[in-house]
């Protein structure tokens, strides 16, 4: 387990201030995506509106098993009833990634389908606006906005460090020269806190340094994981937990958003087969 674990405290807008990042799923997630669960009887018909809004999901995700870092495709729900969008909800299933994202005025709350690469995100704004729409894509488009948009160009290094501190020089001026340099489509550099062991001060000092950006992504299922975007750009917070809750491997990852959270050709394909056999069992 890793000694000294870098505590990281998002803020994001529309969150209480008792809410914890173990509380993101069941919590986090606004009532339009997290529904009761019910039986879709399989007779049960998908009106028109609701199959043109699936087939157009299919079809996206056949194209990107040939395009599969094409930009995400947004679905509108628009016009649809609640019945229809609660067949829909059914059909996509919740999956093991879910991330909440605030930027500017507005307020996102993602989570990825059971069919990885389908992400259902509802938005709000400070103005009372809602909005609640399907995206199709490696990872959807609020996250992209705010890995771009948030984060700084730059950190400033302090001159004089506090006594106690040992890695944590080297790696500030490591994580922005690996952060200046990085080109969209490069392969991501993981620094492992395992390997490299921290002192408190250490930790103290990279989590203070590098700041946050309201940016929380949590995957489940076998591989738990919780990423946060830093302040700095092009540099996340990476954490692996176990079936305990504690942190077992602790990262900085410089580059694009998390490869553990991205989905890649193969999931487009399999999502397209899958949907597309759900849909046969329709009327």
């Amino acid at each position: 387990m890793t000694e000294h674990v870098l505590v990281w405290h998002p803020k994001v807008p529309g969150d209480s201030p008792a809410e914890s990042d173990e509380q993101l799923r069941l919590i986090g997630m606004p009532t339009g995506l997290v529904r009761a669960a019910r039986q879709t009887p399989a007779d049960e018909e998908l009106t028109a509106a609701s199959r043109a809004v699936m087939n157009e999901v299919v079809a996206d995700l056949k194209r990107r098993t040939s395009e599969p870092d094409a930009p995400p495709t947004r679905v509108s729900l628009h016009g649809l009833d609640e019945a229809e969008k609660a067949t829909i909800a059914d059909i996509l299933g919740e999956g093991d990634v879910w991330a909440k994202v605030g930027l500017d005025d507005a307020y996102w709350r993602v989570v990825e389908s059971v069919m990885t690469g389908i992400w259902r995100i509802e938005s709000s704004t400070a103005d009372g606006a809602q909005g609640e729409w399907i995206e199709i894509g490696p990872v959807p488009t609020p996250i992209l906005r705010a890995a771009t948009e948030l984060p700084r160009a730059a950190i400033q290094v302090p001159e004089q460090m506090p006594k106690g501190a040992m890695n944590a020089p080297a790696l500030l001026f490591e994580l922005q020269q690996r952060s200046s340099d990085y080109r969209p489509g490069a392969e991501n550099h993981v620094i492992n806190f395992t390997l490299l062991p921290l002192t408190d001060v250490d930790a103290q000092v990279l989590t203070a340094v590098l700041g946050q950006v309201p940016l929380v992504i949590r995957s489940g299922g076998f591989g738990s994981s919780r990423v946060f975007a830093t302040g700095l750009r092009h540099v996340w917070a990476v954490q692996f937990i176990n079936g305990m809750g504690n942190v077992i491997l602790d990262t900085l990852e410089i580059g694009g958003v998390p490869v553990s959270v991205l989905a890649a050709r193969e999931d487009f394909e399999d999502s397209a087969g899958r949907l597309g056999e759900i849909l046969q069992a329709f009327n």
